[in-house]
Parts: structure tokens; C-alpha cells; sequence
């Protein structure tokens, strides 16, 4: 995973506060641990909650966590680990700080159609719902996002086909 790896070197995670109140600098480890062993069950904790995320709250870290997992989406993680990292990248461009979730939502713009294809592949429900909702909060895609939401109905929450 080259691109990962390029994109946590970019950052300086040692001088970050995490929401764990230590430096951020174990957050890359964290997740490339996270990779590497089983997907967190659905409910269960992930290793950016109460990190980059206390709750809603967006910590120092987001950003930076908000870029490495969209270089962990591009690099081609472990199917299984897909909706972790897409429901983590929810959080943060949900965030109750606007000015981060803002930002974290600026770097998933650049990557966008890495969400579509979360969309249309029909992997998991539960990641093409979180890949919808984010890619709905981005005005300027509101006419593709109807016209996948038409394409891929079946990949897609009932709810979400009106």
C-alpha cells in the first residue's frame, strides 16, 4: 500500500493532540494494525474512535485521519475492511467542528469516485449507505448522485430509492 504509506508520511503526527490526550503519532499503526487483523464488527469500536473522533467531535487529528484512510480506500485495503474505513471517514466529515469536517469533506471530494464505486460494486449495504450520505452532502454532485442512487438502487437501502 504505497499510497498509504507516502500519504502518513506526509503528516505530522507526533505533534498532534489526540482525543486520547497522547500524541497522535500512533494513529498510522493503529490503523495498519486494523488492516491487518479481523473487520470490526458491526457496533463495535475502531481504531479512530476516540482518536480522531470523540464522538462527534472532531480532535486535532481528523484531518490528517481523514487523508490517510481515503489513501487506504485507493491503495485497495481488504474487502473486508472497507466499511470500517468508510464509516470512519462518515464520522469525520460529519463532525459537530465545521471547519474540519469541512476539510476532511474537501479531501473526499479529491477522491470521490472512490465512493461511487463503493456505490455500484454492491459489496456491502452498509458501505454504499455511508458512501451515498457523504457524497449527498457535496452539492455539486447532486445530479450524479441521483443518477447512481437510479443506476445501483439495489446496492442502496430502500429508504434511500426516492
Amino acid at each position: 500500500m504505497a499510497v498509504l504509506d507516502a500519504e502518513i508520511r506526509r503528516h505530522d503526527w507526533a505533534n498532534m493532540r489526540c482525543g486520547c490526550l497522547r500524541s497522535a503519532a500512533h494513529l498510522p499503526g493503529d490503523l495498519l494494525r486494523s488492516l491487518e487483523g479481523p473487520p470490526i464488527v458491526p457496533g463495535g469500536t475502531s481504531w479512530a474512535d476516540g482518536h480522531a473522533y470523540v464522538q462527534s467531535n472532531l480532535m486535532q487529528p481528523a484531518l490528517a485521519t481523514a487523508s490517510m484512510i481515503m489513501a487506504a480506500l485507493a491503495g485497495g485495503p481488504p474487502l473486508a475492511h472497507r466499511r470500517d474505513l468508510i464509516m470512519q471517514l462518515a464520522a469525520l466529515t460529519g463532525g459537530e467542528q465545521d471547519d474540519v469536517a469541512d476539510a476532511c469533506r474537501d479531501v473526499v471530494r479529491g477522491g470521490s469516485w472512490l465512493l461511487y464505486e463503493e456505490i455500484a460494486s454492491g459489496r456491502d449495504m452498509d458501505a454504499a449507505t455511508y458512501a451515498f450520505w457523504m457524497l449527498e452532502e457535496m452539492e455539486e454532485e447532486a445530479e450524479r448522485v441521483s443518477d447512481f442512487r437510479a443506476a445501483f438502487r439495489e446496492n442502496l437501502p430502500e429508504d434511500l430509492d426516492s
